[in-house]
């Protein structure tokens, strides 16, 4: 059991290394209708290279480096790999959404720049993120966790109020979570942890 749970990690993520997309990163960067490899995606985009993920399962660790994986910001979706510490400069778009993500280095416009951290809790199997609103508003966005056969599932999302920090916590290993849809949370708009 120990290592069947160590291939459908393994399965997992060569599914993301030939998985295809027909989503463009900027105006652009592919044509809407096209479906793109990896590779083809990575010649001219800057996708993330020897990429180590570690965390443990019920039945062992995953332990790998991926030679090759999709970018951490695309666009108005953002990529959290088990293990991530993320720097993201957005924009405010339309005057409501957040978007044009951009994976920075370290935080030079403290103003404009979320920070992720997604890691194993001490001791356990369950996965926690920390999102930094750098923002004066609240922020939302949508969650979606995918599991080791590279199948998307919907979770909630906190609201991260402005100008602090919010954690959520899940029971279970993930390997990854991809956040599309952020935006300004309208006043009056409820508080509650959802998708």
């Amino acid at each position: 059991m120990k290592y069947s749970i160590i291939l459908l990690a393994s399965a997992f993520f060569m599914v993301g290394c030939k998985s295809t997309t027909e989503e463009p990163v900027t105006d652009n960067s592919i044509d809407l209708q096209q479906e793109i490899t990896l590779e083809e995606f990575c010649k001219t985009n800057p996708c993330r290279q020897n990429k180590h993920v570690k965390f443990n399962t019920d039945n062992g660790a995953v332990d790998q480096v991926l030679p090759l994986y999709w970018p951490a910001a695309q666009g108005n979706k953002i990529s959290i790999l088990s293990g991530d510490e993320l720097f993201i400069e957005a924009e405010i778009l339309d005057g409501e959404r957040i978007g044009n993500f951009k994976l920075v280095p370290k935080i030079v416009n403290p103003k404009k720049t979320i920070k992720f951290s997604f890691t194993q809790m001490d001791s356990s199997v369950g996965m926690m993120l920390s999102v930094k609103n750098p923002f004066p508003f609240h922020i939302k966005y949508h969650l979606n966790m995918i599991d080791f056969s590279g199948q998307p599932h919907q979770t909630s999302s906190c609201p991260v109020r402005a100008n602090i920090s919010v954690s959520e916590s899940w029971p279970h290993p993930i390997p990854e979570l991809i956040l599309t849809d952020m935006h300004k949370q309208e006043d009056g708009e409820s508080m509650a942890c959802v998708y």
